[in-house]
């Protein structure tokens, strides 16, 4: 019968995913939220080792990158698309979307038994439903936020090793290996998100503290193994980004901040009720809908009604542990709505590295961790008080309950779910989930594009679409952030003015491009696709004069802009050449006939210097917020490099050094402890 449990509990368990995650791997590329769309030919401008300097950064006009961890891993998984020649639609879904549902899997069911201990297999198969299929990460993965994702698929094994390490924090001689094993975790979800990874240490912090309470004579231990070693361990292993921003005086923690922290912006963000996020519902369920937020769906008040029924029966330490997480979570997930918001945004204004959650749904991860346990638990716990009744009873009633009550329970259980993600089940889902194809007229676009071997930029109006084609020699602009405008109207006033051409021409701006919103995701009214928005912005760019329109394009309308300046060019006249190395490095030879200044397209960094020799020219700023290099009258062999790359360097060699020590140590105690077995 245990065998039959196992076979039923698999079958349903495979129902689920493949109805909700199939699309993904069978309907071609994966197209939605923020999900990157990437042509073949851009992905010839990623390297191994993400460069410190981006051109494409910056909203086109370069810059450091501000995800540069995150950056690091889908570099990484590029560099397989091309080293192997496997497409990028197959590497994305293997590394990315693929590695979610495993990870989110195999981390959930190691959580589940190192909480509960030993359990059937369809009390794991259970709290991983849970835990990968909820509404909160639904949305979230529907929404293409793959980093996000990553991080919290790993959530549950990072909290399994630091509970494991407090609970062993006794056993001396396990102490260290099981700190690098939880410092390895613990970096390779900060690497995904650091947002994530801090909500995970929450729990480890108050598991912690509760712990040393029956204990106070390990407090050093405790503290020195679960939090100095690890945290030491992060920070050498991601210091190949910690390092450039300490040194050249970067705000580490703006890195991972929104950029507006007001407290109104707090309560903006809060979408969520206390009775939506006590019920694991996610406010944008299921249409994800930026802004519109649902109302609380009834039918999901059961789940935290089974969740806390556990309760009600005999249980473990742990498990009232992860009750009293789910209610924090339930709690921290609504923001500043009520109950007690105050307390919300005391904490974003107060409490360190709290000002990370101006979006407050990050802390669903807590109630997901919670009821991946709980649920099981308590389906358990019915089990066991049903066959404790029993035993009064004939022994042929007895075994009919005993081995058809977990199977009917989880049928139960399992239809109840699948009723509550139907939109998922039923493939209703309109982000990731859903099929979109790329338009010809993009394709055509990319194609004319990458066949102009020059450089140049080009200026989205009002803002670009996900199938803009960029690269390192044709980085695209959005027209609204560049002009700081709020509408289309306010950028078709900046360039109707008099110096609009001139100022265009200094940032290499070739050609200004109206999109074509073929997914329907920002020309809209009332949220509904408008193509009168696009045909009202294409008409008064026809007005400018000194625009050129160019046919060929279907909806994609696109505009010249006469003579473009080059990446380098000179200020007064003379000679130049010059060619690209790496983001970070150009030989630049130039003939200045004039004392003049010798103009960089790159937004400006103090970092960019020019070598002649051992002399070094420092970067200037231009008007246009440039960089320029003041020159005598001569010729020239110059250098242009990004001073910062070397802080790079170092760091990637320091966190480089530090995995190989982390893995010997692994492995030596690894060993010693097998051997002493």
């Amino acid at each position: 019968m245990k065998n039959k449990l196992n076979i039923f509990s698999i079958l349903f368990f495979g129902f689920i995913f493949i109805s909700v995650f199939h699309k993904w791997f069978f309907q071609g590329e994966i197209i939605g939220g923020d999900w990157p769309y990437l042509f073949k030919e851009s992905l010839n401008n990623y390297h191994f080792l993400v460069p410190s300097w981006n051109v494409w950064q910056g909203n086109g006009l370069g810059g450091t990158n501000p995800i540069y961890f995150l950056q690091s891993f889908e570099n990484i998984t590029i560099f397989f698309a091309n080293f192997l020649n496997i497409p990028w639609s197959i590497i994305y879904k293997i590394f990315w979307f693929g590695f979610f549902i495993f990870l989110s899997v195999a981390s959930s069911t190691y959580f589940i038994n190192a909480i509960l201990g030993k359990l059937m297999l369809w009390q794991k198969l259970l709290g991983a439903i849970v835990f990968t299929t909820n509404t909160y990460i639904l949305m979230l993965v529907d929404g293409g936020q793959m980093g996000i994702a990553l991080a919290y698929s790993i959530a549950p094994l990072v909290l399994a090793k630091f509970i494991k390490l407090v609970d062993h924090i006794n056993s001396s001689n396990k102490n260290f290996q099981l700190a690098l094993l939880a410092g390895l975790t613990l970096s390779l979800q900060v690497l995904f998100d650091p947002r994530i990874a801090y909500v995970s240490m929450i729990v480890v912090a108050i598991y912690a503290a509760l712990k040393i309470k029956s204990n106070i004579s390990n407090i050093f231990y405790l503290a020195f193994y679960v939090f100095v070693i690890p945290g030491i361990i992060v920070v050498l292993l991601h210091i190949f980004w910690i390092l450039p921003l300490l040194s050249f005086s970067q705000d580490l923690y703006q890195r991972f901040a929104d950029s507006d922290n007001s407290l109104g912006m707090v309560k903006f963000l809060s979408f969520s009720d206390f009775s939506q996020s006590l019920s694991l519902l996610h406010p944008n369920w299921s249409e994800n809908i930026f802004g519109k937020v649902g109302f609380m769906k009834p039918e999901f008040i059961l789940i935290p009604v089974i969740a806390y029924s556990s309760l009600l029966f005999k249980f473990k330490g742990k498990v009232i542990f992860f009750a009293l997480i789910g209610l924090l979570g339930a709690f921290l997930a609504k923001g500043a709505n009520p109950p007690f918001g105050e307390l919300y945004l005391w904490s974003f204004e107060n409490v360190p590295g709290f000002g990370m959650f101006r979006d407050s749904s990050k802390f669903y991860l807590l109630i997901a961790l919670s009821y991946s346990v709980l649920i099981p638990f308590g389906i358990y716990s019915i089990c066991e008080w049903f066959n404790s009744k029993l035993k009064s009873q004939n022994s042929k009633l007895q075994f009919k309950i005993q081995n058809y009550l977990p199977i009917i329970l989880f049928l139960l259980l399992i239809i109840y779910w699948a009723f509550l993600i139907r939109p998922a089940v039923l493939g209703q889902l309109n982000g990731t989930f859903k099929k979109h194809e790329v338009s010809k007229e993009y394709i055509d676009l990319k194609d004319f594009l990458y066949k102009q071997p020059e450089f140049f930029r080009t200026l989205w109006v009002p803002r670009q679409q996900r199938f803009t084609f960029f690269s390192n020699v044709h980085p695209s602009v959005e027209a609204g952030p560049l002009f700081n405008a709020t509408s289309s109207a306010e950028v078709i006033r900046e360039l109707r003015k008099t110096d609009a051409n001139e100022y265009l021409s200094y940032l290499s701006v070739k050609y200004i491009i109206v999109p074509y919103d073929s997914l329907g995701e920002f020309f809209l009214t009332d949220r509904k696709y408008d193509k009168t928005i696009p045909e009202k912005i294409y008409k008064n760019l026809e007005t400018i004069p000194w625009l050129k329109k160019i046919d060929g394009f279907g909806d994609i309308v696109i505009f010249e802009v006469p003579s473009p300046k080059d990446h380098f060019w000179l200020e007064k006249s003379g000679k130049i050449f010059y060619k690209m190395i790496s983001p970070t490095q150009y030989t630049v030879n130039a003939s200045a006939i004039h004392d003049q200044k010798l103009i960089f397209s790159e937004q400006y960094n103090p970092s960019w210097v020019a070598k002649i020799g051992d002399k070094e020219i420092k970067s200037e700023k231009t008007p246009e917020n440039l960089n320029s290099f003041a020159l005598k009258k001569g010729d020239y062999g110059l250098e242009v490099i990004f001073l910062q790359d070397k802080a790079y360097n170092y760091g990637r060699a320091i966190s480089f050094v530090t995995f190989l020590i982390v893995l010997f140590f692994i492995f030596k105690y690894r060993k010693h402890s097998s051997l002493s077995n």
